[in-house]
């Protein structure tokens, strides 16, 4: 391999789009993209999360943030108290439940499509990262 002429970025950016789109197909029965869903199932196990928590253990930024939250409300999915951060409504709750279920269905699939030796060097990158 050619360490002048290989872009890591750029291959990572590259794989993040191929993925982000299988994920958002799987998503597109539910009516949310897979960063929708995300934050949905994060908010589930995390009730009372505030916005800006959110945002730092998801690396996402503060304005995507609040674009999905806000689309997320309108939807009538997710409460917003700022004092007492983020709540899922009764409908949200089971859209969040459902979402787990097609997640962990796509996740099994997609580990066993990649194999473990890509799985760990995903691990092991992610691990350095982010520290």
């Amino acid at each position: 391999m050619d360490t002048e002429a290989y872009c890591i970025a750029g291959r990572l950016r590259m794989l993040a789009r191929i993925m982000t789109g299988r994920y958002n197909d799987a998503f597109t029965q539910e009516g949310v993209t897979f960063a929708q869903a995300g934050l949905l199932m994060h908010i589930f196990a995390l009730p009372g999360v505030r916005q800006s928590e959110l945002s730092k253990r998801l690396q996402i930024e503060k304005s995507a943030m609040s674009r999905d939250v806000q689309l997320l409300q309108k939807n009538g999915w997710l409460t917003d108290n700022l004092r007492n951060g983020l709540f899922l409504t009764e409908e949200g709750h089971l859209l969040a439940k459902r979402c787990h279920k097609i997640w962990k269905s796509l996740n099994q699939h997609v580990w066993e499509e990649l194999g473990p030796n890509a799985v760990e060097g995903l691990s092991t990158l992610s691990d350095k990262l982010l520290k």
